[in-house]
Parts: C-alpha cells; structure tokens; sequence
C-alpha cells in the first residue's frame, strides 16, 4: 500500500509517495504528468535519507509541478473538434474531418479518416492512428539517411508508445522511437535519430559517446534543449 507523504521547503511544498523497490540502487525522484511526486528507493534506504534529497531538488520538483500544471491545461484546452490545430513535423494544421487521412500542406488541413462520430476519445484515437503511421513513414526515412552518414546500420527501426522517452537502442541493434516524436521540428526529430544511432558504438552516455553526437549533429544542444521545455506538449 502507497502512503502519501508531505514535506515543505522554502521552495514551496508538495506531497510525495515512496515506491520501495529490492533492484533499485539508487534514489530516483519523477514528477509524473498528473502532479504526482514519485520516489524509487531501495526498502533499507532510510526516509530520512528521501527527505534530505527532496529538500535538496525542491527547486527542480517544483518546477516539474509547474509544468506540470501547464500541461494539464494545455490538454484540457483542447477541443478536438473540427478547426482545432494539431503540430505535425514543428507545423500547425486545421483539424478536418474526412473518409479518409490526408495532410493537405498547401493548405494547412489535416483531413483526418473517421470510423464514426467525431467525438473526442474517438479523435484522438483517429489521430494517434495517423501520427504512429506518419511516424514509421518519417522516423524510418530519417534513419536510413542519417545511417548513410554514420556508418553503422540498425537491426530494426520500430515505433513504441514511450511515456518518459523518445527513443531506445538495444544492444542486438534494435532502435526504437517515440511516435510522438513527428509532432516535433524535422532537426530535433534528426537529433534524437543521431542519439540512438551513437548508441550502436557507445551504449552510455560517455564522454566519446556525446563527442561522437556533436561530431554528427554539432548544434545538438539547441535541440536537446528545445526537446526539454517542449518536449511534455508532444502528445495528445
């Protein structure tokens, strides 16, 4: 059973919920997208030790509950009805209702295919369908492009539904990406292609593994930052 605790610092005070779990070796603190503060810990980590590292990322937890804050307004804002705007690849679109998907750009319409009413849990259905299409269409395409320059060639490039990343690359070769990733501009979608490329020769976050991402994409920076403060909005 999960006991919700409460600690006030100066920064401001928030609840929190500690998750104790055998594996874990470290101390792990995650600001989830509904405002909840949740702590991984080893079972013999003392709660003591858990409060004294609150207190020292209060600053940071706070600012995750703001955005986090800012997130759910910005979803409940939306409406999902005919007119509303959606971001494909950095741009906005006019949400249409159609027979069938079809990105007019000219235009800047999203005609999106309907299987029956458009209400909202059935749009947004709809549209996650179109995004995770339109994701193994680009996200394949960016990848084989940028392997030309990188020299090394994945098993396998899939889409997943990851909350808390945007991509993934396992040792066998296999790259994985956030579909979420289309609703972003074409250079951070290349930046996160590049990262997950580096991982086939460095499977960490090493010095040579960053010195080999700034050797392939040089302003990567900007786009990891840009992916940091815009990154919660890419979803639905």
């Amino acid at each position: 059973m999960r006991v919700t605790h409460y600690i006030d610092t100066p920064e401001g005070g928030f609840s929190y919920v500690i998750e104790r779990r055998p594996r874990r070796r470290t101390v792990g603190i995650q600001v989830c997208p509904d405002g909840k503060v949740l702590v991984a810990a080893h079972p013999l980590v003392p709660h003591l030790y858990v409060k004294r590292l609150l207190r020292a990322k209060a600053a940071w937890v706070n600012r995750k509950l703001a955005d986090a804050v800012l997130l759910h307004h910005h979803k409940a804002s939306r409406s999902y009805a005919q007119g509303d705007v959606i971001t494909y690849l950095g741009r906005e679109y006019n949400l249409n209702f159609a027979t069938r998907s079809r990105l007019d750009e000219a235009g800047g319409e999203l005609h999106l295919g309907m299987r029956g009413k458009p209400e909202r849990d059935a749009v947004i259905a709809a549209l996650t369908r179109w995004y995770k299409q339109q994701a193994r269409l680009v996200l394949t395409e960016r990848a084989d492009l940028l392997t030309k320059k990188f020299g090394q060639q994945p098993t396998l490039i899939g889409i997943k539904s990851y909350r808390s990343r945007w991509g993934s690359c396992h040792s066998d070769g296999r790259i994985y990406f956030n579909w979420r990733l289309v609703m972003a501009p074409q250079n951070v979608i290349d930046y996160v292609v590049v990262h997950e490329l580096c991982h086939l020769m460095h499977h960490n976050h090493s010095r040579d593994f960053w010195d080999q991402v700034a050797k392939l994409f040089p302003d990567y920076k900007e786009q990891r930052r840009w992916l940091r403060r815009q990154g919660p909005f890419l979803d639905l």
